[in-house]
């Protein structure tokens, strides 16, 4: 080899390096592994940023059988079909999932592959990259959040300004049209009559003040320390304080809350939404069979895993294409019960909103309602 192709031997090895040298930081930097899967060879093939990101000890080997054991389990169904359709059908994927490391740990990834053909254009192998987004994905959901609880707490403001502002006019324009009334009557037992309206209608706002003062006092206490609750002692301090209902009406009550068992909650706001639910299936029961009332308790992987609650009844149920927009309406009552107020259902919508919940029904007309809450 002369001096002149050992100089350019000497330089292209440089080059080689300095590329792989700026190859690997900007792997690091970015969190980014490189993997390949060889269908020929039936091995897989990590690099070190991909043991890295995965906590998996950098002299780890690989197999093709712990592949699904890198995602957690509400992802594996999207992962298999995203894959074999890459490994299959050629089709390329460059998606966000949920990955397991090797100490349990979920994080954010993005995963992008694509297929590896030999001369005969034949499929033999799928590579890629994992990136770890983990820190972007969560600023994401914890914006979106903020966003929510905005919008959701202007809402509330809006209604509750709705609901003052129509409520209060009803029972001033009410007053005011008696006062005119007693002013125009000549006779004495006319108007003592009138008096009597005044006192239900003065009675009838007391009420309501009382309930607004309610609502208010929901948004103000929102604010309080959330402790661990579980589930099964809040529904039996509940059933033992209306023992005496259950029993009168000959109620079944049903629980599993084997899939979420406990909830960081404010204590008095879940005995408040049990004590709602649990009387509004009873009251509202169908007169041709007993109650029976279902609950249940779940997760929701792809929703922030949240806490979902179900509470279903056989009873009356409600037409939802009629009423389904009035539901947690305050003083909205959609049954002929002399006893119904039509506060219950609005109280406990205000109290799981307050927590940056959601509060949804389904329902059947007598076949029953279904009531979720995703906390």
């Amino acid at each position: 080899m002369t001096d002149t192709n050992l100089k350019r031997h000497n330089i292209s090895n440089n080059k080689l390096e300095e590329d792989n040298f700026y190859y690997r930081e900007s792997a690091l930097m970015t969190s980014t592994g490189s993997w390949y899967i060889d269908f020929e060879n039936k091995k897989s093939y990590w690099d070190d940023i991909t043991r890295k990101i995965l906590e998996y000890p950098v002299d780890f080997v690989p197999s093709l059988k712990m592949a699904m054991s890198l995602y957690a389990e509400e992802h594996h169904a999207y992962i298999a079909n995203t894959f074999f359709e890459c490994a299959l059908s050629g089709v390329p994927f460059d998606s966000e999932v949920l990955m397991l490391t090797a100490n349990n740990r979920k994080f954010w990834a993005r995963a992008i592959g694509k297929p590896v053909y030999n001369d005969d254009k034949k499929i033999i192998g799928v590579r890629g990259i994992f990136q770890d987004i983990d820190d972007i994905i969560q600023k994401e959901i914890n914006l979106e959040k903020a966003s929510e609880i905005v919008a959701s707490q202007n809402s509330r403001l809006f209604n509750f300004a709705h609901i003052v502002s129509h409520n209060l006019r009803s029972h001033s324009s009410n007053l005011t049209l008696i006062v005119q009334l007693i002013n125009e009557l000549d006779t004495v037992e006319e108007k003592l009559e009138l008096l009597d309206n005044i006192t239900h209608v003065s009675e009838s706002l007391n009420t309501t003040i009382e309930h607004l003062n309610e609502v208010v006092s929901i948004q103000t206490n929102s604010n309080q320390l959330k402790v661990e609750v579980n589930f099964a002692n809040t529904l039996e301090q509940v059933t033992t304080s209306i023992n005496q209902i259950i029993e009168n009406n000959n109620v079944t009550i049903n629980s599993d809350f084997s899939k979420a068992e406990i909830i960081e909650y404010i204590p008095a706001y879940l005995d408040s939404i049990f004590l709602n639910l649990l009387t509004n299936a009873i009251k509202y029961k169908h007169k041709d069979r007993d109650p029976v009332i279902n609950i249940s308790t779940s997760r929701d992987f792809t929703n922030y895993d949240r806490v979902v609650l179900k509470i279903s009844d056989n009873g009356l149920g409600i037409d939802m294409d009629k009423f389904g927009d009035k539901l947690f309406g305050m003083y909205k009552t959609f049954h002929y019960n002399a006893d119904a107020r039509g506060i219950g259902l609005f109280i406990t919508k205000n109290q799981v909103e307050s927590l940056n919940g959601e509060i949804s029904a389904t329902s059947d007309i007598n076949l029953g309602t279904t009531f979720t809450i995703k906390f």
